[in-house]
């Protein structure tokens, strides 16, 4: 509903980055809430062992099919997404993993450090972590969203009442 990114985490897609990414969650999330995730077995076993009953968790599955005839860069063709409720009570219309799937297209499209064949790729792990965060904070406090009718993230969770500048961002960035 209102877009923020409350915790991201930089890592491979193993256990280990998804407990850092869990961990992260827990920290940051407060009331009862809903996680959808796709299938990774960690995700099976950890989010119900990490985050407890402080929410419902359910799973999107997708089958792909088989192609070989694929360019290198073409994605395969999903034939079957199936809805898993694993844990408390999740909403059924509510299990997608859509938004995080834009957010990754977002923060692709938007940061040019994912481009292997340019001047702005990340040359350091810790220049491409630190850009990756400056990102999400630009991204909650200072864009702008249509679909959140001009406001940012954090404006429409209640955390600021104005789109703030980059000055803002800089000058809030140990408060935050």
């Amino acid at each position: 509903e209102t877009k923020l990114i409350l915790a991201h985490t930089v890592g491979q897609r193993d256990h280990e980055t998804c407990v850092e990414f869990l961990r992260s969650l827990k920290t940051a999330a407060a009331g009862n809430y809903q996680v959808s995730t796709d299938g990774m077995r960690s995700y099976t076993l950890c989010v119900p062992t990490i985050l407890g009953s402080q929410g419902s968790f359910a799973q999107i599955i997708k089958t792909y099919a088989n192609t070989t005839t694929s360019g290198r860069y073409s994605p395969a063709q999903i034939i079957n997404a199936e809805k898993k409720p694993v844990m408390g009570n999740p909403k059924h219309d509510r299990i997608s993993t859509s938004h995080i799937e834009r957010f990754n297209l977002t923060l692709r499209m938007s940061l040019r450090r994912f481009t292997r064949l340019t001047n702005g790729h990340s040359k350091s792990l810790d220049h491409h972590v630190a850009m990756q965060a400056i990102f999400i904070a630009f991204y909650n406090f200072c864009r702008k969203h249509e679909s959140l009718k001009g406001k940012t993230p954090a404006m429409a969770s209640g955390l600021t009442g104005t789109a703030w500048t980059i000055r803002e961002l800089l000058e809030n960035a140990a408060v935050y």
